[in-house]
């Protein structure tokens, strides 16, 4: 359904990014931001899921900046470089590459975002700085440490796995004390309980998140 496309940075980077456009006229935009795996085709068939409930989606390549065209499957010789790439990115350049992801959306009316893993933390960290986002959806991200004294300015909602050894599930209540508006959920799954190319996918609690993320989108795009 989608397709590549090139998108230029505020200090001049050139990242590739995924959009897939809805059919119809669109309900709002929606940026999908990637795993530590890149945007490979399990990130791009997300992309497309939310164009074809209506959204016009994009999914910035982030990892451009330290190594193009990263396409990683879920191997443990995947996951230490997808791992090595992340410990080299920067916040400054990540928000830089979402805020142009950010505003090709914009196009399409409200934007929201939704990020899996890694991109669960950037999607937070989109909330607490850059304007003109509605609505943030994070799954089992982080890192909290450094991201949850950081006040959302956008509406957020955040999925989490109870047997995510990673992302301890503690993380929800304690997010949610310190952040009373946001919405939480828990699951009876592992980390990356959304991705069906992963062992611990799991259908019942990616269908129900996914239903309630739709719902978010729904009520604030």
């Amino acid at each position: 359904m989608g397709a590549m496309t090139s998108l230029t940075a505020a200090d001049g980077h050139r990242l590739a990014a995924y959009v897939a456009e809805p059919k119809g006229a669109p309900k709002g935009g929606v940026v999908v931001i990637q795993e530590i795996f890149g945007v490979n085709g399990h990130i791009k068939a997300v992309t497309d899921g939310f164009a074809a409930d209506g959204y016009y989606a994009v999914a910035p390549a982030l990892f451009d900046r330290v190594q193009p065209n990263v396409d990683l499957g879920y191997s443990p010789d995947d996951i230490a470089k997808g791992r090595d790439i992340r410990g080299k990115m920067a916040w400054d350049t990540v928000l830089q590459d979402c805020a142009v992801a950010l505003a090709l959306a914009a196009s399409a009316g409200r934007v929201g975002c939704t990020g899996y893993c890694y991109g669960g933390g950037v999607t937070w960290k989109m909330a607490t700085s850059l304007p003109g986002l509605t609505a943030s959806v994070g799954y089992y991200g982080g890192p909290w440490d450094e991201l949850k004294a950081e006040a959302p300015k956008a509406a957020c909602l955040l999925h989490f796995g109870a047997l995510d050894k990673m992302i301890p599930t503690s993380l929800a209540d304690e997010m949610k004390a310190k952040h009373p508006g946001i919405t939480t959920h828990v699951y009876d799954a592992d980390h990356g309980f959304n991705c069906d190319q992963r062992a611990t996918y799991n259908a019942t609690a990616a269908v129900i998140a996914r239903r309630r993320t739709l719902a978010f989108f729904e009520a604030l795009l």
